[in-house]
């Protein structure tokens, strides 16, 4: 259908063009010097309109197309960023540094953006352990807060599991432009623990699985260790 009506179009404008041809070669035979003026007009106005019409169609179908070549085919249609909530921290001694790492218990929020011209389903979330060894330290209290949308992540399972809590579970399904916030509560009683989640999705025909990091590196969760161990 698009094509038929640019062909028409086309016809439309030559159509015109020919009648303006004919009627200026018998002006040119009368008048020569007013009808090059009044020729001179006619291809001006011709052509703003013409520019006018077709100039902003153009310019957009260009963005799209450099648009289109600076995303790679495969990207995940999604954005996801991430926060530690909630959290007492646990002071490690490394033997080369000391570290404040967020004790279990704590949370972490992830906020999901669909960012491509299709609706995203998520379809689940996995949990990855990386390392896990042994560490004195000492456990320093603060303040929580209320979450959003509440699971929990038990590492101490092989495989981790997660789990979701207050009746709610996958799939959740987000539209275009819009967001999902997951609250995970992370448990584990064993040592200090490096870990990631994939989370899993399907969008337009499509399937994959996102890594989800805290700003590109794993996440890091200590056992609540007795005061002075």
């Amino acid at each position: 259908m698009p094509r038929a009506d640019g062909r028409r179009r086309v016809l439309a404008w030559a159509g015109a063009g020919g009648a303006a041809a004919a009627v200026a070669g018998a002006a040119l035979l009368w008048d020569p010097g007013q009808t090059l003026a009044w020729a001179a007009g006619v291809v001006a106005a011709a052509t703003a309109a013409y520019l006018s019409q077709q100039a902003p169609q153009q310019l957009q179908q260009t963005l799209a197309r450099r648009r289109a070549a600076r995303e790679p085919a495969d990207a995940a249609p999604l954005a996801v960023a991430t926060e530690i909530r909630n959290h007492d921290y646990v002071t490690l001694d490394l033997g080369d540094r000391v570290v404040d790492v967020p004790a279990a218990g704590h949370t972490v929020r992830i906020v999901v953006t669909s960012t491509g011209p299709s609706a995203v389903v998520l379809t689940g979330l996995r949990a990855e352990v990386i390392s896990r060894e042994e560490a004195p330290g000492d456990l320093t209290r603060h303040a929580a807060e209320v979450p959003v949308r509440r699971f929990e992540i038990l590492l101490d399972p092989d495989p981790p599991q997660v789990r979701a809590l207050a009746g709610t579970d996958f799939p959740y399904r987000i539209a275009a432009d819009e967001s999902e916030v997951l609250d995970l509560l992370v448990s584990t009683e064993r040592g200090l623990v490096r870990w990631l989640l994939w989370l899993d999705w399907v969008s337009g025909g499509r399937q994959g699985s996102t890594r989800v990091d805290i700003q590109g590196h794993a996440f890091r969760t200590a056992a609540r260790l007795p005061s002075g161990a």
